[in-house]
């Protein structure tokens, strides 16, 4: 297994475990399979369907490369190849959000985590660019680990050494949520209006 990115050890009891793409930063996947649709004719829906059905797992996991995604991709949605804006618009879209300005509160008062599906070249450039990397103990993504939320498996290398009453987590994905609940990690889901994180703040008691 490749190695994650460690940016700083923390000595806090709490543990904060935050999800990047609809709770740090914007949902790349949507907005690319607009693009997606846009160029081939094909309908979104159609698009993110063929997604998860033939790329999803392989992608996260790390299985099918960068390169070898996008020209499938093209190919399955009839394409001779993926036009460069397919690229710019998944980074343009993780801009990021509200909860952002809050993560060096919460770094006062907890360890914080991220845990995300995701390819490592696009998310970790992107945590950069906004200089949000310092602020994370770990960098917990799925095309490095190899494990997928949600499987059990994504959630177990990150809580063997934490304690489960002092842990928060937060994902927008129901799906996710629950996974860690049945772990017994208590979860939020997070809402596209951001109440979720006045709550964040009430368990650290920002």
């Amino acid at each position: 297994m490749r190695s994650q990115p460690r940016l700083h050890r923390e000595s806090l009891d709490r543990t904060l475990l935050l999800d990047a793409c609809g709770v740090v930063l914007g949902e790349p996947m949507e907005p690319l399979f607009r693009a997606v649709a846009s160029s081939s004719g094909l309908r979104p829906t159609v698009v993110a369907q063929l997604f998860r059905q033939r790329f999803r797992d392989d992608l996260w996991a790390g299985r099918m490369d960068e390169t070898s995604f996008w020209t499938s991709l093209a190919a399955t949605c009839g394409l001779e190849r993926a036009p460069a804006e397919w690229r710019t618009v998944l980074d343009q879209s993780m801009r990021a959000m509200p909860a952002v300005s809050q993560l060096p509160s919460w770094g006062r008062h907890a360890r914080l985590v991220l845990i995300s599906n995701h390819r490592h070249e696009w998310l970790i450039p992107r945590l950069e660019a906004l200089a949000l990397t310092g602020h994370f103990s770990e960098l917990s993504i799925s095309s490095l680990t190899g494990a997928v939320k949600p499987d059990q498996a994504a959630y177990d290398r990150l809580l063997g050494g934490t304690d489960l009453a002092q842990t928060l987590y937060v994902d927008d994905k129901p799906a996710n949520v629950a996974a860690a609940r049945s772990l017994g990690v208590r979860s939020l889901l997070a809402d596209a209006d951001g109440r979720w994180s006045k709550e964040v703040d009430a368990w650290l008691g920002c």
